[in-house]
């Protein structure tokens, strides 16, 4: 299996909505767990006044969770190597990735720890929080994105049903 990808770029504005939704699905737990217990401590409040003091507390470090990605700046905290336009060449064993600039990246599937598929792009993940992008759009054909589907598939890496 081979497949080489047309070159594609991301920019900041859609690297920073990709971050910001990776930042909320990781806390997803704690958001729900921190409104949880600020909806009980309100309630609890009513009936006693001490517990104001907590449900202030919660309410501000749930506010200061859910404003925090907002405030990143892309351009800063990100290298300006994630928006050099690139292509992936694919085989059984690698990814290697191509980049307008000659840098190149070369990774063992071994080493990826999963692979989600949005509904316009892939998201390739090394770590739990370091991930590639990958469009659609950059596939030259429906069988290449099935290839590779079927391909993430085997390694256990994505799962598709």
């Amino acid at each position: 299996m081979n497949i080489k990808t047309k070159t594609f770029q991301i920019t900041p504005k859609q690297l920073k909505q990709l971050l910001i939704n990776q930042y909320f699905q990781i806390r997803k737990r704690s958001l729900i767990m921190f409104t949880v217990i600020l909806i009980i401590f309100l309630m609890m409040s009513f009936f006693d006044k001490l517990f104001i003091n907590l449900a202030i507390y919660f309410a501000i470090l749930l506010l200061v969770l859910l404003i925090l990605p907002f405030t990143m700046n892309i351009n800063k905290s990100q290298s300006a190597t994630h928006f050099i336009p690139r292509y992936w060449e694919i085989d059984e064993d690698f990814i290697c990735i191509y980049c307008e600039d000659g840098s190149i990246s070369k990774f063992r599937f071994d080493h990826l720890i999963k692979a989600t598929k949005q509904s316009e792009f892939y998201l390739v993940y090394f770590t739990i929080q370091q991930f590639h992008y990958l469009p659609l759009a950059a596939f030259e054909t429906e069988k290449d994105i099935h290839r590779f589907e079927l391909f993430l598939e085997s390694k256990q890496l994505l799962k598709l049903w």
